[in-house]
């Protein structure tokens, strides 16, 4: 009669209508079972967010067996409690977007020790997350220019995602200008970088920007294997020396992410179009646009380390 494991991790409507809110006068798990079995209820319902009537904003998630029917109302065959009123928090923030998994995993994140949190956001509509096990994806770039661009797309993909699982991000963002200053010794003789609009400063070092194609192109390259590519178009020959900032090295010389979240999402400047799959590293071009970056998401998601259940 009930298909849905109450133990399945990230249990999130697929659409609104799914969701009913009720006022009740006792949030007793065999009250709500008593009260909502055989009850009428709207043919596209299959959940109950159960509030107390009249007393403070608690409520229990409850789950409603249908027959079926086509009809516009039928009773429910069954109901049963998927969360109790001590394990649901109830979070009131018109920043939140319901329908998207990422919004309820931000809000899930603030009440720990809750198995469901009900959340009712934006357009006063309400939804809810139970057992919350968001995808974590670590989102590794190299700066200036600042912010990272990368991050930025990733924010704006997941604030309008309805069609992916709930997932966190944390980032690892690598200053490109401290890689020069751990190379020990200044550039005597300047630096080059790949373009102006990088916006790369070194206090004391004079930079060069190669997209300029300056008749002296310095002694160290701050760049990536394109950059080597094009000095030697330019040059006819390799820079004296380069300080590679490439996030592929630099995953490389950290055993991955760097912070054991395993599933990594970067850019590379080697990669015309689409998306590279090595593992659970995504990458995308260096100039990626949104449908990339979504799409990259959408295959981390797929060999994630949490799974989704869309109802």
């Amino acid at each position: 009669m009930f298909d849905l494991d109450p133990a399945a991790p990230n249990v999130m409507p697929a659409r609104y209508r799914q969701v009913s809110v009720a006022s009740v006068p006792s949030l007793s798990p065999d009250d709500l079972v008593a009260r909502f079995t055989g009850r009428e209820a709207y043919h596209r319902t299959r959940f109950v967010i159960a509030r107390l009537d009249g007393g403070p904003e608690r409520g229990a998630l409850v789950e409603l067996a249908r027959d079926g029917s086509d009809d516009l109302f039928s009773e429910a065959m069954a109901a049963r409690v998927l969360a109790s009123a001590d394990e649901c928090a109830y979070v009131r923030d018109d920043s939140l977007d319901p329908g998207v998994g990422s919004h309820l995993a931000r809000a899930a994140a603030r009440c720990p020790d809750h198995r469901c949190v009900v959340v009712e956001g934006r357009y006063r509509h309400v939804s809810f997350l139970l057992n919350a096990d968001p995808i974590r994806v670590t989102v590794l770039d190299v700066v200036p220019p600042e912010p990272s661009k990368l991050s930025d797309q990733v924010a704006r993909v997941l604030d309008t995602a309805e069609d992916l699982p709930p997932i966190t991000v944390s980032e690892r963002i690598v200053d490109s200008r401290s890689l020069v200053a751990e190379a020990g010794s200044q550039p005597s003789e300047g630096l080059i970088v790949p373009c102006r609009g990088g916006g790369i400063e070194i206090e004391g070092v004079s930079v060069s920007h190669l997209d300029e194609r300056p008749s002296f192109a310095g002694s160290t390259l701050l760049g990536c294997e394109r950059s080597q590519q094009i000095h030697r178009w330019f040059y006819g020959t390799d820079p004296p020396r380069t300080i590679d900032w490439c996030p592929r090295r630099l995953m490389d010389a950290a055993g991955g992410s760097g912070d054991g979240s395993g599933l990594v999402l970067s850019r590379c400047c080697m990669l015309e179009e689409g998306l590279e799959r090595h593992g659970d590293t995504a990458m995308v071009p260096w100039g990626a646009t949104l449908d990339e970056v979504r799409n990259a998401l959408h295959s981390l998601a797929g060999s994630g380390d949490g799974t989704w259940t869309p109802t």
